[in-house]
């Protein structure tokens, strides 16, 4: 099990960028639309110190966690008990930090038919999910999962940002590069021999009448072996005892190498979605305005992946892109 590490975020660059922030809300500006204006991103010089913070997770860990970013911010009022009670207005300044942060990663989008097409999710536990495997769950752990598994077009870098935590409930990572696996089981997982269906937060019902494209669990990125993986929305296509022994080692490898990372309100975690799973313990919801409160935001760096990925249709569902407008303008 690793230590974490946390980077600290200087004071002079939290408040110029703090500063910044609050500029955006008092124009008017939202986490939804402060990327489809080219006055609205940050200057350079605080563009690249920021980046320079941000980094990117290091290719064996695969993760990095960022203090003081959002320490500038008035909490946003109490934690709703769905995220489509979330109001923008009140949490303007989080949500305009944690895409604008986002944005210097990469390109950041939302899925039309996840938390209304937002670029910034809420994730708080919801009465009547709390034994579901999504983010709104809470009396059952939420298992191992790389953001999105079920599409080819997923993230390639998941932002979490920590609103509030008063229970300090752990958000677990596991990568597969520190993953105690044989070379037999890593071949096993190479084949395409099942398929990742949408979670439940996208109420699709037709996924299960879709053409099942075969999969691959693992595969040689340029910085290593990368992993995707969902068990709670996975169907195999093959009944294989070596490839199910193979598949099960998987998990209980992560269980092995998987660690919490603390998080503290002010906090932002960079996972990297191909080199790590994610998945959260388990508690129970007060549903009283002070539950733990995450905000979401996905980005695409973008990288390469497997070329038969290409063949996938993603189960029709699509990305939507708020920075349009500014991809235009710089182009």
């Amino acid at each position: 099990m690793p230590d974490t590490t946390i980077h600290t975020l200087p004071a002079h660059l939290r408040e110029a960028f703090t500063e910044e922030v609050h500029a955006r809300v008092a124009a008017g500006a939202l986490g939804d639309t402060v990327l489809t204006r080219p006055e609205w991103q940050l200057p350079e010089p605080l563009a690249t110190a920021l980046r320079d913070w941000l980094g990117t997770p290091h290719p064996t860990d695969g993760y990095r966690v960022l203090r003081g970013l959002f320490d500038g911010f008035a909490e946003p009022g109490p934690t709703p008990a769905h995220w489509s009670a979330t109001d923008p207005d009140d949490s303007a300044a989080h949500d305009i930090a944690l895409a604008l942060a986002a944005r210097l990663l990469g390109r950041v989008f939302g899925w039309r038919d996840q938390q209304d097409g937002r670029m910034v999710h809420n994730i708080l536990p919801s009465p009547g999910c709390e034994e579901m495997q999504v983010g709104a769950s809470s009396t059952v752990p939420l298992a191992w999962h790389n953001e999105d598994g079920f599409h080819p077009e997923r993230a390639d870098l998941l932002l979490l940002a920590c609103v509030r935590n008063p229970d300090n409930i752990g958000t677990r990572l596991a990568g597969i590069r520190r993953a105690p696996l044989s070379a037999g089981t890593v071949e096993q997982l190479r084949r395409p021999a099942l398929v990742i269906e949408p979670d439940d937060s996208y109420e699709d019902e037709d996924a299960v009448h879709q053409e099942r494209v075969p999969m691959a669990t693992v595969w040689d990125g340029d910085d290593g072996l990368c992993v995707r993986y969902d068990p709670s929305y996975t169907r195999p296509l093959t009944d294989d005892p070596q490839f199910a022994a193979a598949y099960q080692e998987l998990g209980a490898a992560f269980e092995e190498c998987g660690f919490i990372v603390p998080l503290e309100p002010g906090d932002l975690l960079v996972v990297d979605n191909d080199a790590v799973v994610h998945g959260r313990v388990a508690f129970r919801a007060r549903y009283d305005g002070t539950d733990r409160w995450l905000k979401r935001v996905l980005v695409r760096a973008p990288r390469v992946r497997p070329a038969g990925e290409l063949l996938e249709h993603g189960y029709q569902q699509e990305r939507v892109h708020p920075e349009r407008q500014l991809l235009s303008a710089e182009a």
